[in-house]
């Protein structure tokens, strides 16, 4: 959970760089953080629906685990989307 911390923190202050800083490599690392962030929290939700940790999802919550790994899924692909797109 320290690298999810980590990764957070670097993903507000590039974001905040990306406002006053319009710079293709900038954007790219921006998008590049933003992947592997949303990477991990796929990899703990997934972890939540299988159980074994401390942290797990009954069986009654299985449209919030539906939920999650959807939002996770969808917030890679629009980092990917714009790191593709970026064309400054």
């Amino acid at each position: 959970m320290g690298l999810v911390l980590v990764l957070f923190v670097c993903l507000v202050i590039l974001g905040i760089a990306t406002i006053f800083v319009q710079s293709a490599f900038l954007t790219n690392l921006y998008c590049c953080v933003g992947v592997l962030l949303f990477g991990l929290y796929l990899v703990i939700d997934t972890q939540m629906i299988v159980g074994g940790k401390s942290v797990e999802l009954t069986v009654d919550e299985y449209a919030l685990a539906a939920l999650l790994l959807y939002i996770d899924i969808i917030q890679i692909f629009m980092y990917i989307l714009k790191m593709l797109s970026n064309k400054e």
